[in-house]
C-alpha cells in the first residue's frame, strides 16, 4: 500500500501504472579485482553480458514476465565484446584502474559514465516509461561500492565488507583491508570525487541514471547495495532527486 501511494503521487495520478518499464544493465570491470577481493574470475562479466543478450538471465526472464523494456549497457568491460543484440556499446576503457594504487577513473571518464547513465534515463524517459530500474554486472563491484559508502559515510571498511558473491572469512577480511588501503588513499568526502577515485563505471553510470530521472520525472526504483551506492552518490550530489527513488 505504501509503495503504491509513493509510486501515485510520483506519477502524480490516483492510479499509479507500472505497465510501462524501462530496466537498464550497466555493465564494467573493476581494476581492484588484482588484489584478490572476488571469488570469481573477471571473466565472468563478460560472459554475463553475452548471458543477457541470449536472454538466458534472471533478469531477462523477469524483464519477460513483467513485460518490461531491457536494455545492457557496456560501459567497461576488459573484453571488447562487438555486436551483441540488446547490448548498447559504451564502452569508456577496459575496466577501472586499481584504486589502491591510483584513482579508479579520470575526471573525463567518470563524466563519460554519467553521461551513460543519464542518456539511459532519456531513452527510458522518451519510450514513456513509468518505471527506471537501474541495474548492475560487474566482478568486484560490492568492493568499489562499499569503498565509496565507507568515504562518503565515514564507515570503517569491516562494516561494509561481505562476502560478495562468495568469498570466506578470510577473502571478506582481505577485502576490507584492501578497501581500507584505498581510503587511506583516495577519502573523499564530496560525492562525485569519491565516486571517481574509488567507483566503477557501473556505479556511475547509474548515480546519472537516477540524476536524470529525477529531472525527467520517471521514478527509480533503487535495489541491492551497488544501486543502493549509486543512490548516496546522487542523493549527496543533488538532494532534492530522492524524492524520485523508492527502495
Amino acid at each position: 500500500e505504501q509503495i503504491g501511494a509513493t509510486l501515485a503521487a510520483m506519477q502524480g495520478t490516483q492510479q499509479p501504472r507500472l505497465d510501462q518499464v524501462w530496466i537498464s544493465v550497466f555493465a564494467a570491470d573493476h581494476g581492484i579485482v588484482a588484489e584478490g577481493v572476488s571469488a570469481f574470475p573477471q571473466v565472468v562479466t563478460a560472459e554475463m553480458v553475452r548471458n543477457f543478450a541470449r536472454g538466458g538471465a534472471a533478469i531477462s526472464v523477469l524483464a519477460q514476465e513483467w513485460n518490461a523494456r531491457l536494455e545492457v549497457v557496456n560501459v567497461g568491460t576488459v573484453q571488447a565484446l562487438g555486436d551483441l543484440p540488446g547490448v548498447l556499446d559504451a564502452r569508456i576503457a577496459a575496466g577501472t584502474a586499481n584504486f589502491v594504487h591510483e584513482p579508479a577513473m579520470s575526471i573525463e571518464q567518470l563524466h563519460d559514465a554519467l553521461t551513460a547513465g543519464r542518456e539511459a534515463a532519456e531513452r527510458a524517459s522518451i519510450g514513456g516509461a513509468r518505471l527506471f530500474i537501474g541495474g548492475e554486472m560487474g566482478i568486484g563491484n560490492t568492493t568499489s561500492a562499499a569503498a565509496v559508502a565507507c568515504s562518503l559515510l565515514g564507515l570503517p571498511a569491516a562494516q561494509l565488507a561481505g562476502p560478495g558473491t562468495g568469498l570466506d572469512a578470510a577473502g571478506v577480511a582481505r577485502k576490507a583491508l584492501t578497501i581500507e588501503r584505498g581510503l587511506a588513499r583516495h577519502r573523499a568526502d564530496r560525492p562525485l570525487a569519491a565516486l571517481q577515485r574509488l567507483g566503477g563505471f557501473e556505479i556511475a553510470a547509474l548515480a546519472g541514471a537516477y540524476l536524470r530521472c529525477a529531472q525527467l520525472g520517471v521514478p527509480a526504483l533503487v535495489d541491492g547495495f551497488i544501486a543502493t551506492t549509486a543512490a548516496l552518490v546522487a542523493t549527496r550530489h543533488q538532494p532534492d532527486l530522492a524524492a524520485w527513488l523508492f527502495y
